[in-house]
């Protein structure tokens, strides 16, 4: 990582000076790594023909790249010259024209959303060594041991220097987002359910994701579960406390985040930047040496803006999971399942809006999407209010398949199972295990702990033998979504409510009964479960959850796929060239992951997105970074 961003500073405007509009589009056009190959366009072989089609570079069965537009002078009804042009205007985006406008750079955002329909999604910043959490006694954390952690836990296959330079950079992006909050002030836009007499920093509002065994004493960090490591180190703006269920209300909606961010983006205004809505980004302009000289995007009466910018252009457009052709093409572990289940593209989508427009942008200028594989929030969520507690977890056929504390494996694993139920099995002491489960995305979080209190109350409450189960309240990363959970006196009777027949009940006795073996002789010679997490099933009343696993599933929240960078966050073509001019950010940016969302602590997606803007800033303005 570059102390003093030399090779992007604002003295870089000369190779502006003298560039035509009609030269800068037609070096937009210009072909790399990524357009469609064109080895096969003489034959007339339907193999060869479709082959054709496929960007190179990349094994898919689709052209999901397509090349660039070319837009005609007479479209282009408006010209803005600047040094820094933000490309999307969220977590990441943000942060980027802030630091960009700190550093003294005139800084334009291009943001595909209306004024009005204006937001920001997530809740949790998961981030390290902010004096904010040191202060609360969390830390400080060695981050040589979390870089390890994350490199463990993706099997080597994210880039070390992307991801370290999340965790040095994270702590300082936090302090300096809640040093800007000055409660109460007009001009934000409130969440619908916020109470404006309380700040969004209030305790009552932001809490720091705790593992239950907190409410016995002080924890040493970090928690070793089922071979993983995982820190308490998670932000959380939930907002006004919720004891219900809600039915149409999702937990994430209640989030004070966006509150906070928008005093960032004051910030930015302040110092000159300037946020342009109902915008699409639309394609970069180079110089005849390939650097990026500006960009394109459309405005909703179907103009387009010429911005040049003397500096360069920030990519942080979001993810892919809202193109289904990217996302089955390029996510091709999740496509191949769905594949096998049956399902097409559409199916695969996840809960973003966003449809890799910054991704495209990137490789029509040379870069290139991260090999696979490519990594998606392919999360290990139970359908039940415990999260990822280690309770046995069964499969449809009734055994046994994984040491349930290592969650980072559930996902993959639980694929490969037979299609039909899953479910945890627990018995009366079921809360000595949860409160000691470690700190994965989507663990039970005592941040705030009558979540816990009232997830004791809600199990007593369970009616026994009930085929209709109860309904208990989450207790997991938000709250409080409901789930259904079964009660009975007996193994024999909690299965069946499970919906365990025949052999595949008697199949989970047998095993029941040997896991219940194994936690007495205090050894999982089957799969190696910590010993203290080792409690046998066998104490009346029982309880269990099930739910459905289709061997099939989405991007999840956000595909994780993202271009290729340089140390130095700047976009690298084929074979690792930087291209001048040019930076990724948020998910926009790969190599951040590598297997999938194997975090040591939640919120990483936002954290980094907000911690890599930044720092894209800084170092495209000159400023130093750790």
């Amino acid at each position: 990582m570059k102390k003093n961003g030399k090779e992007a500073n604002l003295n870089r405007r000369t190779f502006l000076k003298g560039m035509g509009a009609t030269g800068a589009l037609a070096a937009a056009g210009l072909l790399s790594a990524c357009q469609p190959s064109s080895l096969a366009s003489d034959s007339n072989d339907a193999t060869a023909s479709e082959a054709a089609k496929i960007p190179d570079g990349y094994q898919c069965a689709s052209d999901w790249l397509g090349k660039a537009p070319e837009i005609a002078e007479t479209d282009i009804v408006e010209t803005i010259e600047t040094d820094i042009v933000v490309m999307g205007g969220g977590l990441a985006g943000v942060q980027a024209a802030l630091a960009a406008a700190e550093g003294g750079a005139k800084v334009h955002v291009v943001e595909l959303m209306s004024a009005e329909t204006y937001s920001f999604k997530g809740n949790d910043i998961g981030h390290f060594n902010s004096q904010w959490m040191i202060d609360r006694g969390f830390g400080p954390y060695n981050e040589g041991e979390i870089l390890a952690e994350f490199n463990r836990r993706n099997a080597g296959r994210c880039n070390p220097e992307i991801v370290k330079c999340y965790i040095a950079n994270s702590g300082e992006m936090f302090d300096h987002l809640v040093s800007l909050v000055q409660w109460p002030d007009e001009r934000i836009k409130l969440n619908p359910f916020s109470n404006p007499e309380i700040s969004p920093l209030d305790p009552s509002q932001l809490i720091v994701h705790v593992p239950g065994i907190s409410l016995d004493g002080p924890v040493e960090y970090p928690i070793l579960a089922g071979g993983f490591k995982s820190w308490s180190s998670t932000a959380q703006f939930m907002g006004e406390p919720l004891h219900e269920a809600p039915e149409a209300v999702m937990p994430s909606e209640r989030s004070r985040l966006g509150e906070v961010v928008q005093f960032s983006m004051l910030k930015a205004q302040e110092l000159g930047a300037v946020w342009r809505f109902d915008e699409e980004a639309t394609v970069l302009l180079q110089s005849s040496d390939g650097k990026v000289i500006g960009a394109l995007a459309k405005k909703a009466d179907g103009g387009y803006v010429r911005y040049n910018s003397s500096v360069g252009v920030i990519l942080c457009t979001g993810d892919i999971g809202g193109n289904p052709q990217m996302a089955w093409a390029l996510n091709s572990e999740v496509s191949e399942w769905a594949a096998r289940a049956g399902k097409t593209p559409g199916e695969v989508m996840g809960f973003s809006t966003c449809k890799g427009d910054g991704q495209k942008m990137a490789c029509w200028a040379g870069g290139m999407i991260e090999p696979t594989p490519r990594p998606i929030m392919n999360l290990y969520m139970p359908d039940a209010p415990w999260g990822t507690t280690p309770y046995i977890l069964l499969n449809a056929e009734g055994k046994r398949f994984m040491n349930e504390a290592s969650v980072p494996l559930a996902w993959s694993l639980s694929m490969r199972q037979p299609a039909g139920i899953l479910a945890n099995v627990t018995d009366a002491n079921w809360f000595d295990t949860m409160k000691r489960a470690a700190l994965d995305h989507g663990a039970p979080n005592c941040g705030r702990d009558w979540w816990f209190t009232e997830l004791q109350e809600d199990i007593a409450n369970v009616p026994l033998g009930d085929p209709s189960g109860g309904l208990c309240r989450d207790c997991t990363i938000g709250e409080r979504q409901g789930h259904i959970v079964y009660g009975a006196e007996t193994l024999d009777e909690l299965l069946e409510l499970l919906g365990y027949k025949d052999d595949a009940k008697q199949a989970a006795l047998a095993e029941i009964e040997r896991y219940n073996a194994i936690c007495k002789s205090g050894k999982d010679t089957d799969f190696d479960k910590d010993s203290y997490l080792l409690q046998p099933v066998e104490t009346p009343p029982f309880y269990g959850a099930s739910w459905q696993n289709g061997r099939s599933g989405s991007v999840g929240l956000v595909s994780l796929t993202g271009v290729v960078t340089d140390n130095d966050l700047q976009v690298v073509t084929a074979d690792n060239k930087p291209i001048g001019g040019l930076w990724a950010a948020g998910n926009c940016l790969g190599e951040r992951y590598g297997l999938g969302y194997a975090t040591p602590i939640a919120g990483t997606s936002v954290g980094m997105a907000m911690t890599h803007g930044r720092v894209a800033g800084k170092l495209a303005t000159g400023q130093a970074v750790k």
